[in-house]
C-alpha cells in the first residue's frame, strides 16, 4: 500500500510540473507577441512602397527585389520581427553590417523569432524580398498580391508587390 501511495504522489507531482511548464511556455510566447504593436508605424519611409512585377514565368526561378527604408521619426527604432503574407515569399533586412535571416509566413501558430535590430534615426536599411512563383505548384498561375510586414517597436510598416504568374 505504501508503494502505491508513493507512486501516486510521484505521478501527481510529475503531472503538475508538466502543466506548470506548458503554462509558462504559452505565457512567454504571448508576452513576446504582446510587445509588438500592429498599428501603422510613423517615421519609416520606403522607396518604393510597391513593386509591380508584371508577368512572372512559373519556371523562371526566384524573383528578388529590394526596398530601401529610412527612419525619419526623430528617434531610434527597433525592428522586432519580419513576416510575409504567403509561403512563396521570404524577406530579410540589412542595417549597416547587421543582416537578418530570411523569414516567411508565420504558420500554424508558430511565430517567427524576434530579430531586435536597431534602426537609428536617419539610418537607411535594405529590405530584400524573394518570391518563388513555383511555390504553389503548376496550378499556381494567375494574379498575386503579397505583403512583407516589418514590425517595429512602435508599429508596423508594410511593403507590397504584385504581378501575374504565367506558364
Amino acid at each position: 500500500m505504501q508503494k502505491d501511495t508513493k507512486f501516486l504522489i510521484g505521478a501527481f507531482v510529475f503531472t503538475l510540473l508538466i502543466i506548470v511548464g506548458l503554462a509558462f511556455l504559452v505565457s512567454a510566447k504571448g508576452k513576446k507577441n504582446a510587445e509588438i504593436p500592429t498599428t501603422p508605424v510613423s517615421g519609416i519611409e520606403s522607396a518604393p512602397d510597391n513593386y509591380d512585377l508584371g508577368d512572372v514565368t512559373i519556371k523562371g526561378g526566384i524573383v528578388t527585389r529590394e526596398y530601401e527604408i529610412k527612419n525619419t521619426s526623430g528617434r531610434d527604432m527597433e525592428l522586432k520581427k519580419i513576416a510575409t503574407s504567403c509561403m512563396c515569399t521570404t524577406a530579410s533586412v540589412k542595417v549597416g553590417d547587421k543582416e537578418t535571416n530570411f523569414f516567411g509566413m508565420e504558420m500554424s501558430g508558430d511565430g517567427n523569432p524576434l530579430v531586435n535590430v536597431k534602426v537609428k534615426n536617419g539610418d537607411t536599411a535594405k529590405v530584400t524580398i524573394r518570391f518563388d512563383p513555383a511555390a504553389h505548384g503548376p496550378e499556381g498561375v494567375g494574379p498575386f498580391d503579397r505583403v512583407v510586414s516589418l514590425y517595429f517597436d512602435s508599429g508596423i510598416k508594410e511593403l507590397t508587390f504584385k504581378g501575374v504568374v504565367v506558364k
